[in-house]
């Protein structure tokens, strides 16, 4: 028996110890020989985790668990393909990853939702995350199944837009074994926008733009790539941390990637110089969402050619099928395809896809190959001649013939005809 405990302290081990080593709080509660006030139990289970004699993972629908060894915990990613194909990382299970892992628990990550018979019999505690609306039934559905068997948290944009995690799992430094294939440090210095876009949920999610941190909080300087990737919503929109952030990664000669994009119409003749002085990889992201924006487009592209940060074409998210006719889309498209720059169209409603037109104007947008080298024009007759089927195949040809060359015999090809 412990010494130094309460009594309280006492009867929850012990209970503990008839349920098998775990119990939710509502169980330990119900299970107690007399009536106990809530401060006084939850002060009890604090105490017993900070001596080390429990694990306690809050909230839930039944208030907590309480695991009197050490936990299994499943993290599942609702958006990730299943392996060996590399995934985006999921950010929050990779701080969860490392919060548990610092308890001593044991973390297996899942890769999207299906999940075999039996499996969850091995886990105490299950975090579901769900960026992508269109996987949020099947996220339900299988949190509704764990949840018979263990604790089950849920959360994600997908489903959510006001869960966050606890202050002490945000700001751990993010367990990126997790995730083999990422050799790269990800993360975010901000929350929030300046604007509010009616088709974004950032303004509902995390509210109005202010700085959360710097690259220290989860850069990791082990990575040979010597890149990071910044999920910020709109950095420019607050010119002294985007300054400060700059900084940081030209002093450690980093190549960055602001992910989620940065905002032209906020671009200056001062934060264009800074950009200059960056190294982006793969390259510089903006969004064209409205077509009213043209003027503003065109100045901010202006602006960075004029002060050197414009070395290579940026890429345009080009919002498409919201609040605007094909035409307007198509418009956006090739404006800045004349201007030099690349493209890449994101439609607002997938069922698009099944008109031919925006379906062609996808594959022209999308595919760089055909984006530079052909009009639009030309694109949708070769397809619907079938020209470009025929190019498909020719290309698909040559790539299997280096992949798979003729085998060689002391210097002389072997037919295999």
């Amino acid at each position: 028996m412990s010494r130094g405990l309460s009594k309280l302290q006492h009867s929850i081990l012990a209970i503990l110890d008839a349920k098998h080593g775990m119990a939710s709080t509502t169980t330990l509660k119900t299970a107690m020989d007399r009536p106990i006030s809530d401060q006084s139990f939850y002060r009890s289970i604090h105490s017993l985790e900070k001596r080390g004699e429990i694990r306690f993972y809050r909230g839930g629908h039944t208030g907590g668990l309480v695991c009197r060894t050490h936990g299994n915990v499943l993290l599942i990613d609702s958006d990730a393909p299943p392996e060996p194909t590399p995934a985006f990382p999921n950010l929050a299970l990779m701080k969860l990853s490392a919060y548990h892992k610092a308890c001593g628990d044991y973390v297996t990550l899942l890769r999207g939702l299906k999940i075999a018979d039996g499996f969850e019999k091995k886990f105490d505690i299950a975090y579901i995350s769900c960026v992508f609306t269109k996987n949020a039934r099947a996220a339900r559905r299988l949190a509704k199944r764990l949840s018979t068997s263990m604790e089950v948290h849920l959360g994600g944009s997908g489903v959510d837009l006001k869960t966050t995690l606890p202050a002490e799992i945000e700001n751990t430094f993010p367990d990126y074994e997790l995730y083999p294939e990422c050799d790269y440090s990800i993360g975010m210095t901000m929350r929030g926008c300046t604007r509010s876009c009616p088709f974004c949920i950032i303004k509902d999610k995390e509210g109005t733009s202010r700085p959360t941190g710097d690259i220290y909080a989860f850069y990791n300087p082990n990575f040979k790539s010597k890149k990071i990737v910044l999920l910020d919503n709109n950095i420019l929109g607050l010119p002294a941390h985007f300054a400060k952030i700059a900084s940081q990664i030209k002093k450690e000669g980093l190549r960055v990637d602001w992910n989620q994009g940065l905002d032209l119409r906020l671009v200056t003749p001062e934060n264009a110089k800074i950009l200059a002085g960056l190294h982006f990889s793969p390259y510089m992201r903006f969004a064209w969402d409205d077509i009213k924006s043209e003027p503003q487009i065109r100045r901010g592209i202006q602006i960075l050619k004029e002060n050197g940060a414009l070395k290579n074409p940026a890429v345009f998210y080009v919002l498409s099928g919201f609040n605007s006719t094909f035409e307007e889309d198509l418009y956006r498209v090739k404006t800045l395809r004349d201007l030099g720059q690349k493209a890449f169209l994101m439609l607002y409603d997938k069922k698009l896809l099944e008109e031919p037109r925006y379906r062609h104007l996808s594959n022209w947008t999308n595919a760089r190959v055909h984006f530079f080298t052909r009009t639009f024009e030309e694109f949708v007759t070769n397809r619907e001649n079938g020209v470009e089927k025929q190019k498909a195949a020719e290309r698909k040809q040559r790539l299997e013939a280096k992949k798979n060359p003729p085998p060689i015999l002391h210097g002389c090809e072997i037919s295999l005809i």
